[in-house]
């Protein structure tokens, strides 16, 4: 396994933010099996290597999240034998990852929180909008769905971290992963796409865009845990509790619940 302990990083170089979420510990001391559940980012500049790559790991499912826009601009290259799943989380793509470096210049010139400030709206759009609780059911169907070991469920957006981040907040919820856990897990982003934000910065930096762009910019292409915690919040004010927002939103069960945990969780 070609795993950096550090970072969760699987190993891919032609796309960012490929990381496992096998080997996390739950409540009850339970880990997440390896070759289960793989977060990444798109997977549209796959060269060969890291197809194959992909492919030996036992990627059986491709779930994109993005929109139709951004699928039809940069299509999954997806492994041999992995069955694809678009179920796009937004109708556009609200958290502006898969955008230009200079389509806020507007915005941000106005107001230089402008970047934190959409974030926490495209948040409450993943927790709340009709089609992004579709698009997460779905995404609970198909991890019910995949009962085998070693078949891996890979899910994504653009980036990797915020529909995706929200992803992963909601099935580590499920599994019963402690919640300093997943913010760890979530913040880690920071440090795997840590050089291409930098790259980013640089070349708006180099055209001449003002510090309040460039803020706007690292502000949406990096993870806060005050996103995080303004989702938790939300979900709290509106639902009770992610247990509630679990079962009433996302229609699992007792059931539904404890095969979860039987599928992605090993007590070795």
């Amino acid at each position: 396994m070609s795993e950096n302990y550090d970072t969760k990083l699987i190993g891919v170089t032609s796309g960012r933010n490929f990381r496992e979420l096998g080997g996390y510990e739950t409540i009850t001391g339970q880990k997440i099996k390896y070759n289960k559940l793989l977060r990444t980012g798109n997977l549209a500049d796959l060269n060969q290597h890291d197809l194959n790559l992909l492919h030996d790991y036992g990627v059986k499912y491709d779930v994109d999240f993005r929109t139709e826009k951004e699928k039809n601009d940069h299509p999954d290259i997806i492994p041999e034998g992995a069955q694809y799943e678009f179920v796009p989380v937004f109708g556009d793509d609200l958290t502006n990852a898969s955008k230009g470096i200079f389509t806020l210049e507007t915005s941000a010139e106005k107001d230089p929180e402008f970047g934190f400030k959409h974030m926490f709206e495209a948040y409450e759009d993943m927790i709340n909008g009709q089609t992004a609780q579709k698009a997460y059911r779905r995404f609970f169907e198909l991890l019910l769905a995949n009962t085998q070991d070693q078949d891996v469920l890979l899910f994504h957006c653009t980036a990797g971290k915020d529909r995706t981040g929200f992803a992963a907040f909601l099935v580590l919820s499920a599994l019963g992963v402690p919640l300093a856990t997943i913010k760890h897990d979530y913040v880690l982003t920071n440090i795997t796409t840590q050089d291409f934000v930098e790259n980013m910065l640089k070349q708006a930096k180099a055209k001449g865009s003002s510090a309040r762009v460039l803020q706007a910019i690292n502000d949406i292409q990096s993870v806060y845990p005050e996103y995080l915690d303004h989702a938790i919040h939300v979900i709290n004010k509106e639902y009770g509790s992610s247990n509630n927002y679990l079962k009433d939103v996302m229609h699992l069960s007792i059931n539904d619940i404890m095969d979860l945990r039987r599928i992605y969780l090993t007590n070795e």
